[in-house]
């Protein structure tokens, strides 16, 4: 058996189209690795969604959750039929103790949700700007 086989059979799991992983609030159960398939991040504000990203084969989420020991931020939803690793929270402080560049590959992977964060939030100021001029004017 091929080591990705033996990775799948110990961590992976098989999710259909619609599934929700997590959702705010919810405690860390350990973080996702998308091996097929996408997921959706998203937060709801009041009763509408607004999309963070679309993820697919090769990336990863729900760590930050764990890395905090806070509760979940954002929602996850499978928007095709997906195969996820979920490695548990006690597995990845070893990960990250052990493997240095697990821990290098999450910090970039946080480093760039931040800097999508800022362009969010710039957008989000830029809308609020022109409702103020159209109000004004």
């Amino acid at each position: 058996m091929k080591e990705a086989e033996l990775i799948f059979k110990k961590f992976g799991h098989h999710y259909p189209s619609g599934t929700v992983l997590f959702q705010e609030g919810q405690p860390c159960a350990g973080m996702f690795i998308i091996q097929k398939g996408r997921v959706r991040l998203f937060k709801t504000i009041g009763a509408k969604e607004f999309t963070i990203d679309l993820l697919g084969p090769g990336d990863f989420f729900g760590e930050l959750a764990c890395l905090v020991d806070q509760p979940r931020a954002i929602n996850a939803v499978v928007e095709e039929d997906s195969d996820l690793l979920l490695i548990e929270s006690e597995v990845i402080t070893h990960l990250f103790r052990e493997n240095t560049g697990m821990g290098l590959k999450v910090l970039t992977n946080l480093a760039s949700r931040l800097r999508k964060a800022y362009e969010i939030i710039e957008g989000l100021i830029e809308e609020v700007d022109q409702l103020r001029e159209r109000r004004s004017g």
